[in-house]
């Protein structure tokens, strides 16, 4: 990640986690156990595509960690946040444009390349996120279907509010 790229992250960092922390958290809170909206996730996807996968595991873990602080599920967050930064690699590859990526598109957003690949990549990208921080929650598969009830609910949530904010924010970088 280059000096350039650093304030559009770090800004997207603190607003999404303010947004997940102070918004979110309590519409979740007053609606139910499966009713789960999670956002923070955009910031490991948008960050640029050369970023190394080590540093966005690291950043991935970071920003779970953050939201795990106020949330008081210590490494919860953090374990799907590094999970994400992980996956999120794999998923270049498997969505990558038939001519490769060019480098002149240094994040994964639809003003570089199109809203039908966006939407596809994003909708993988949260699927395996709840995926993973629900399997991790419950810890054990005899809650298969709480945790697959929870996945759904909290992806067909998220993956809407995800798009819009994208949508209205529109990041270049």
């Amino acid at each position: 990640m280059s000096g350039s790229d650093l304030w559009p992250n770090a800004i997207r960092f603190a607003g999404l986690t303010v947004l997940q922390v102070l918004l979110l958290r309590q519409v979740g809170l007053s609606i139910g156990p499966y009713f789960n909206l999670l956002v923070y996730p955009l910031f490991i996807l948008l960050l640029p595509i050369a970023t190394p996968t080590a540093l966005t595991v690291m950043l991935g873990f970071l920003i779970g960690l953050t939201i795990d602080v106020f949330y008081g599920t210590l490494g919860l967050h953090a374990g799907a946040g590094a999970f994400s930064g992980f996956i999120r690699t794999y998923l270049f590859f498997v969505f990558e444009p038939k001519g490769g990526y060019s480098g002149k598109e240094p994040t994964a957003i639809p003003h570089f390349f199109d809203w039908r690949w966006f939407t596809g990549l994003l909708a993988v990208f949260l699927l395996l996120h709840c995926l993973w921080y629900f399997s991790m929650d419950a810890f054990t598969f005899v809650y298969i279907g709480t945790i697959t009830l929870k996945t759904i609910s909290a992806w067909a949530l998220s993956m809407p509010f995800a798009l819009l904010l994208v949508f209205l924010f529109n990041p270049k970088r």
